[in-house]
């Protein structure tokens, strides 16, 4: 079972819509606070309503019981949650802050795991760095992470005062300082460049000394300038009582640049033309089932019930006809598991599209 804590990633979700067995997926929305009820009361009744609706659904005893343990589990009902269960048997149990705006319960195959590749993408890894003339904290977030290890990098050189003893040793010592405020920018850089690399991460927060920040920029590789998203926040390495307004800082960045790059996506499907884009369900359908699409362009519909077909190996099609051997599922579900199974990515997408689904393709028909 995938466990509350753990990373989640694109490989956990795949394997989550590989099995030909229904499942229950179920999403408890993040509250405020200041519910009404108290909060206890009222996650007990909204963990009776899932479980409600997942009977609604004929889902098997074992496995809402299952969900309901789950979700009892959980810590606090003001922070969402995502549960998968299966054969009585939880599969994955994740907790999921701004996953859905409601509650969400469905029992059936393929699992919905829309709002999972929604939440990974809106949390995509990224690189903190608050640095000084001495050296940084450097806190690498993996995708899909809430937080992720924080690593001290000290600079080699520590004379960073630009002492001012007058005459005509003064230019000797502000030079020395500055030599080692360069030093230790590089020997920053480097750790920085690394963390990036590790993480195949495209954003950069930097915050800190004024200085120490401009140093650290010029010493960073020119290619990863051009290719990493850099972005300043409020806060320094000091206990200068910062913290919160830069985890405030840190979060509205991330969300800003998961933004940009949804709007980026929209735009490259916007801009290929006909020879690599479709839309609508069936063209979308049947470029999924030859395996020509790249990028799979979705919106998230939670009462879309629309019917599409599929089959063990996961082709796909909008009418049985097209495959006499296949099942049906939910028509959005069905998509995404094609698209994940054939090395798709998967684009949760508020942009409208024609049927709400289209994608960009590998090649040309």
């Amino acid at each position: 079972m995938k466990t509350a804590g753990a990373v989640l990633d694109v490989a956990t979700i795949r394997d989550l819509v590989r099995p030909l067995e229904p499942a229950a997926s179920v999403y408890l929305r993040a509250t405020t606070p200041d519910a009404a009820l108290d909060s206890a009361e009222e996650l007990a009744i909204r963990i009776r309503m899932v479980e409600e609706r997942l009977r609604t659904q004929g889902a098997d005893e074992s496995t809402v019981e299952a969900v309901a343990a789950a979700l009892a589990r959980h810590p606090s009902p003001q922070a969402g949650v995502a549960v998968l269960a299966t054969g009585g048997n939880v599969v994955l149990e994740h907790p999921l802050p701004d996953g859905t705006p409601t509650d969400r319960a469905r029992f059936g195959a393929p699992a919905d795991v829309i709002p999972l590749l929604s939440w990974l993408w809106r949390h995509p890894a990224y690189v903190l760095v608050v640095t000084d003339r001495t050296g940084a904290d450097v806190t690498a977030v993996p995708a899909g992470a809430a937080s992720g290890p924080t690593r001290a990098v000290v600079g080699p050189d520590d004379e960073i005062e630009r002492n001012a003893p007058g005459g005509w040793s003064q230019p000797r010592y502000q030079r020395r300082a500055e030599d080692s405020w360069l030093h230790n920018a590089a020997t920053v850089a480097d750790a920085v460049t690394r963390a990036l690399r590790d993480l195949h991460a495209g954003l950069l927060l930097v915050a800190g000394d004024v200085r120490a920040v401009q140093l650290l920029r010029d010493q960073l590789p020119s290619a990863l300038r051009r290719d990493v998203s850099i972005r300043h926040i409020p806060g320094g390495r000091g206990n200068d009582g910062s913290a919160e307004i830069q985890h405030e800082a840190v979060a509205a960045a991330v969300a800003a640049y998961a933004v940009e790059r949804t709007e980026a996506e929209v735009r490259r499907f916007t801009d290929a033309g006909p020879a690599r884009a479709v839309t609508g369900v069936h063209d979308t359908l049947h470029a999924l089932a030859e395996g020509r699409l790249d990028t799979l362009l979705i919106s998230d519909d939670p009462d879309d019930d629309r019917i599409a077909w599929y089959t063990p190996t996961v082709r796909c099609a909008d009418t049985p006809d097209q495959l006499p051997d296949a099942v049906p599922g939910r028509l959005p579900d069905v998509a995404v598991r094609a698209a994940l199974l054939t090395d798709a990515m998967v684009r949760v997408v508020p942009a409208p599209l024609r049927d709400g689904i289209g994608g960009l393709c590998r090649f040309a028909p």
